[in-house]
């Protein structure tokens, strides 16, 4: 018999594709710099932008030109907005980190790709919560964020862990920013299927005294959150 929480996943899964929901449109607005540009398409080629969740009214996603780094959930629009200058802003500090690590330029690649998933995971979390009529907050946002992040990209889970650890402690990175937040979101994502993950943990990413109760946490959650969690 598998492990119930586990078992949790693959039911999660299971409902929950990799293709694009027609609930969510994802328009890229004109860039304009290059640098823009260059953001533009490192979020296109990533593919963080897309979801297999259907949300329970259809939400637009557009990637634009903003004075300020930033990603935002706006409910009254229905809108998520993702600035290019924060992808901008990721992609530079993942790359000076790795650089500094000497982690090489393929892993670089693959901590942007999960850093990118998280903004984007855990602004649909917002957008889930407050069109369920729950208070919104960026924790509860975190908490649906891990969810839809197992069940759409699971070989994202461990590189999205690992990217926000690495950005946690750099202030002004809009919603990456904070140690503890990190360690959180990290348990979830680890104790959505601690075989699986076992990187997490060993990453020192959350932290070790907490790894054995993050299973319980994620089924908590999932148990708390997965009605509202549709495809």
């Amino acid at each position: 018999m598998p492990h119930p929480v586990i078992a949790l996943v693959l039911t999660m899964t299971s409902t929950l594709g990799a293709a694009p929901s027609p609930e969510l449109s994802v328009r890229y607005e004109r860039p304009d710099s290059p640098r823009a540009e260059k953001a533009e398409r490192l979020l296109k080629e990533s593919d963080a932008l897309k979801t297999g969740v259907r949300l329970p009214e259809p939400v637009k996603v557009v990637a634009r030109d903003c004075a300020e780094p930033k990603a935002a959930w706006d409910h009254d629009k229905r809108e998520i907005s993702i600035c290019y200058a924060l992808v901008d802003q990721v992609n530079r500090t993942i790359k000076g980190i790795s650089e500094t690590e000497e982690t090489g330029e393929k892993a670089a690649r693959k901590r942007v790709r999960g850093a990118l998933s998280v903004l984007f995971h855990h602004q649909l979390g917002h957008a889930l919560t407050t069109l369920n009529g729950m208070t919104d907050s960026d924790a509860q946002a975190d908490q649906f964020a891990a969810l839809t992040l197992v069940a759409d990209t699971p070989k994202r889970v461990v590189a999205a862990a690992e990217a926000r650890h690495l950005l946690a402690g750099h202030t002004g990175i809009d919603h990456l920013s904070g140690m503890a937040e990190s360690a959180t979101f990290a348990c979830l994502l680890y104790g959505a299927d601690p075989g699986k993950y076992g990187e997490i943990a060993k990453g020192g990413w959350v932290p070790a005294g907490r790894a054995p109760s993050c299973a319980g946490e994620y089924g908590r959650v999932r148990t708390a959150l997965g009605d509202k969690v549709r495809t």
